[in-house]
């Protein structure tokens, strides 16, 4: 025998109506052939809503009929909205008498919980295959032909079809040890990366659930800077300068990484002289540049 669900209203003598459907009408109702991305943040509130107001009506539609098209959708709402929500399986609210109660945040709550619990999937065009498999051997002749310093290298992470994580990866000492300076910016890297993928590769960037590409990045990795700051230049560099004149009036010497290149700020003590500062300063560029690192990227600042 058939199973069928039976919908009866009670709420209100003109709407009453008794319709039965079977289960695989109840799952034709709720669902779509369409496939689903995970990541429901790709999507806008007009997707939930769309999705919301679909669902609902073909849900009372089954209910009441085409009668359903006689009332406003806030009436509707409010006499049905909760049945709709508990038959789905949806019980985070309230049946709040205030016809106003489904807000945009409660419309968005249902669907992201049809969603999640199977009963819907959301239009996409995500794509299955991966973007670095797909171009696994175009993308070295792309990244060769932006020119990036020898001790920079770019690592793509993707976990997820279409969404691209870029690694920047840069090779401490080897920069500054490198004979020219050249500023390094996440966001002109990923913009120049994008630009270059877009003109050779034809790639269109933007939400994966349209079958474009996202490709971001996260700040600058410095390898090794951490190794050289403990055993160089606190064992070595800081030690040799504290033995050259005037040295005695440094207070600190502070480093910090900045874009590319490196601070060394002194600090000094307020009772050392401007002349003996500018002596001293000018001595420590010599040597940090006798030990053969480019005083343009190591630089010497007060």
């Amino acid at each position: 025998m058939e199973e069928t669900l039976v919908f009866v209203s009670i709420r209100t003598k003109e709407m009453k109506r008794i319709v039965k459907i079977t289960e695989e009408k109840l799952e034709m109702i709720v669902s779509t052939i369409m496939e689903q991305v995970e990541n429901l943040d790709y999507y806008r509130d007009e997707d939930f809503y769309d999705t919301f107001f679909l669902v609902f009506r073909q849900w009372i539609s089954e209910k009441i009929g085409d009668e359903y098209k006689k009332y406003p959708m806030s009436l509707l709402l409010k006499r049905y909205g909760k049945d709709f929500e508990s038959e789905m399986g949806i019980n985070d609210y309230k049946d709040y008498a205030d016809d106003r109660s489904f807000d945009r945040w409660r419309i968005k709550n249902v669907v992201k919980n049809l969603i999640k619990s199977g009963k819907y999937k959301l239009p996409s065009l995500h794509k299955e295959e991966k973007f670095t498999e797909k171009y696994k051997n175009a993308i070295p002749h792309v990244i060769e032909h932006m020119e990036f310093p020898d001790y920079v290298t770019l690592e793509f992470v993707e976990n997820t079809p279409n969404v691209v994580d870029v690694k920047i990866r840069v090779d401490f000492v080897k920069m500054l040890y490198s004979k020219d300076y050249k500023s390094l910016s996440k966001y002109n890297i990923v913009d120049k990366l994008r630009k270059y993928l877009s003109n050779f590769l034809g790639v269109e960037f933007g939400n994966p659930a349209y079958g474009e590409l996202s490709l971001d990045s996260g700040s600058l990795v410095y390898v090794g800077a951490d190794e050289w700051v403990k055993n160089v230049l606190n064992k070595t560099i800081k030690k040799e300068i504290k033995k050259l004149p005037y040295a005695s009036g440094i207070h600190a010497i502070k480093f910090e990484i900045n874009g590319g290149h490196v601070n060394l700020k002194v600090i000094f003590k307020d009772t050392a002289g401007y002349g003996k500062r500018t002596e001293l300063l000018q001595n420590i560029k010599k040597y940090i540049e006798s030990l053969g690192y480019n005083s343009q990227i190591l630089r010497v600042e007060r």
